[in-house]
């Protein structure tokens, strides 16, 4: 195999394709830590896959002679990052060596032979519903809601995922890890029949580094009972989709209020901020709701503080709503819009945030029991 191409281009590609492999895990299969080149018909294919995310990627190089090789992606991948000027040679020999040269640099890299590299999924067995969404769109909803995934593989893995949930035209997409909710409502291009899967907090992070902000992006979705195929930019990504009974989230959505404020979740965020200097482990912000303002304050060993936020309190005055301060900053950091709606039901339900104007997202924080 031999071929020559853009450097900044194959960089690019490179890195985006090596998403798909977990650099912090030593696999027992030396083939996926590799990145899949192909070189034929003038375009060279680079394939990054791990058994639960395959990434794809198709570009149109100078080929001197076809052929395929498995490089090292973490290293090919560091190798073109130090490397300067604008065109980089590969050349493959029969003994599986590439030598990756640019005008003044040169490295041999050992390769494996291509045949051991697995097959992704082919989709065309499975019965495929097709969904179009602009990139924007998704990627806003992944960013108000991949926050809340759950980290812990142990005790219930398929809150490591997200919930997409379809009808007609909304998309709801839902992550809860048993302290926290996160919902974003998002809007398709086209109606599409009632679906519901779980998608993978790594394929969800992976594609919404790929996803772009512009609005007339549209990216096309394709799913099947096991897997899910996003088509974004040139980029082929497929993932498998986690199986089990998601929570009933709904349920844990208060259906009454007893006490609500309007305020800007930047105001509240600077002000919780404040107060958590003092915070150390097991030491919780409480939260007082006054017919005058919010009062703020944090006491632990190391001290107490105090902030007060000027607004107004709209039914019942409550005392001591005791909350986890990340939960909390995280929820604020992600609300991005003026003011939001903060509802509270007494000291121990959850604790519902949700914007006053476009109802596009929903969060709930689940408050900490004191003594």
């Amino acid at each position: 195999m031999e071929f020559s191409c853009n450097l900044e281009e194959l960089k690019t590609i490179a890195i985006n394709v090596a998403l798909a492999i977990n650099s912090k895990t030593n696999s027992v299969e030396p083939t996926l830590e590799g990145l899949l080149l192909k070189c034929e018909n003038n375009k060279l294919t680079l394939t990054g896959y791990d058994l639960s995310i395959g990434i794809v990627k198709t570009f149109p190089i100078n080929q001197k002679q076809e052929g395929s090789i498995i490089l090292k992606a973490q290293l090919f991948v560091e190798i073109l990052r130090k490397l300067q000027g604008n065109t980089v040679n590969i050349n493959v020999t029969d003994k599986l060596i590439a030598t990756i040269k640019t005008e003044h640099t040169e490295y041999k890299l050992a390769g494996i032979n291509a045949e051991n590299y697995p097959n992704l999924p082919n989709l065309e067995q499975e019965d495929i519903k097709k969904i179009n969404i602009k990139e924007s769109t998704l990627k806003n909803g992944i960013f108000k809601t991949l926050y809340a995934v759950s980290l812990n593989t142990m005790q219930n893995p398929i809150l490591c995922g997200s919930l997409f949930e379809i009808n007609e035209n909304k998309l709801n997409i839902i992550s809860v890890d048993g302290y926290r909710v996160a919902i974003s409502i998002c809007t398709l291009e086209q109606k599409s029949q009632p679906l519901k899967f779980v998608v993978a907090s790594k394929t969800l992070s992976e594609i919404y580094k790929l996803l772009s902000e512009e609005n007339d992006k549209i990216t096309e979705i394709d799913i099947t009972s096991n897997h899910i195929a996003f088509n974004i930019s040139g980029y082929y990504i497929i993932s498998r989709l986690l199986q089990g009974s998601f929570l009933d989230y709904k349920a844990a959505i208060p259906k009454t209020e007893t006490s609500s404020i309007i305020i800007s979740p930047n105001i509240l965020e600077e002000s919780i901020q404040r107060v958590s200097v003092m915070i150390t482990p097991k030491v919780s912000v409480v939260l007082n709701l006054q017919s005058d303002g919010i009062y703020l304050n944090c006491e632990s060993t190391l001290g107490k503080a105090t902030d007060i936020i000027k607004t107004k309190t709209n039914g019942e005055l409550l005392e001591k709503i005791a909350f986890n301060n990340k939960f909390m900053l995280d929820a604020l950091k992600h609300c991005q819009c003026e003011e939001i709606k903060i509802t509270f039901n007494g000291a121990i339900m959850p604790i519902k945030i949700e914007p006053t104007e476009d109802k596009n997202f929903l969060y709930l924080v689940l408050p900490v029991r004191i003594k």
